[in-house]
């Protein structure tokens, strides 16, 4: 009876299980004529195993947190921080996520994606600006050779009407990252219109949408010596007019 009640309860949780979402590549570049020609890139999930990390080869720290659930919906985010020693100018920062629904079930071919809404207005703030949805390059598409060269195009490739396998990229003018600063990189994937992008598998009904923010935040500032000392001098005169008794030879 047990037996029978345990298969029953697995049919019914294998039925009401439709669909679910398979991330392929999920990767950050960034790029700045003070770097050279190409993005530089950072990737964290990587299922092809092709990956090309080289953030720390120019002085750009990383760290990563994945608040993915098991259906690889939530968020993730990457913090960088520019220690190379120079102030980086004109960097844009890119973020592209390659990934599938229902890919057991039927196939990566039957899916298309959609512009939904891109509100940046430049460096001014922390929306995205530009996008692109292309097939992820196996086959045909630009879209990693343009994140590479620092541009997307602002195009979809694979619009509902011509279904393939779709990845989606998100661009964002940063302006300049000072040295000793970090930038904020924060995307979400959402079973709900959160703007940005969607990608949608036909066959399941099933659309997510992408869409991220990227902030500057704080350098951290260390006091120059003679500005410590002055401050040091001065709390020590403080001291001395609060508790005279204290400096007083016998």
């Amino acid at each position: 009876m047990r037996l029978t009640m345990t298969i029953v309860a697995l049919l019914i949780l294998w039925s009401t299980q439709t669909w679910s979402i398979t991330i392929y590549q999920y990767s950050v570049f960034i790029n700045s004529p003070d770097l050279g020609l190409s993005s530089f890139e950072d990737t964290q999930i990587d299922l092809e195993f092709n990956a090309s990390n080289n953030f720390a080869t120019v002085g750009l720290d990383v760290t990563f947190t994945n608040s993915l659930n098991l259906d690889d919906i939530g968020n993730v985010s990457w913090q960088v921080v520019n220690n190379s020693g120079r102030d980086l100018t004109d960097v844009s920062f890119f973020g592209f996520l390659d990934a599938d629904i229902d890919e057991s079930i039927n196939n990566f071919f039957n899916e298309s994606g959609a512009l939904v809404s891109i509100t940046g207005a430049g460096a001014s703030d922390t929306a995205a600006d530009s996008w692109e949805i292309d097939e992820p390059g196996f086959v045909f598409g630009d879209i990693y050779d343009n994140i590479l060269a620092g541009i997307l195009d602002n195009f979809n490739a694979v619009p509902a009407g011509l279904k393939e396998d779709v990845s989606l990229a998100l661009g964002f003018d940063i302006g300049t990252l000072l040295s000793g600063q970090s930038l904020l990189a924060s995307f979400d994937i959402s079973l709900n219109n959160i703007g940005g992008l969607s990608h949608t598998d036909s066959d399941s009904n099933i659309t997510f949408y992408l869409n991220g923010s990227v902030a500057l935040q704080h350098v951290n500032d260390i006091p120059e010596p003679g500005i410590f000392l002055l401050f040091v001098t001065g709390l020590a005169g403080a001291m001395m007019r609060i508790s005279p008794r204290l400096y007083q030879t016998p």
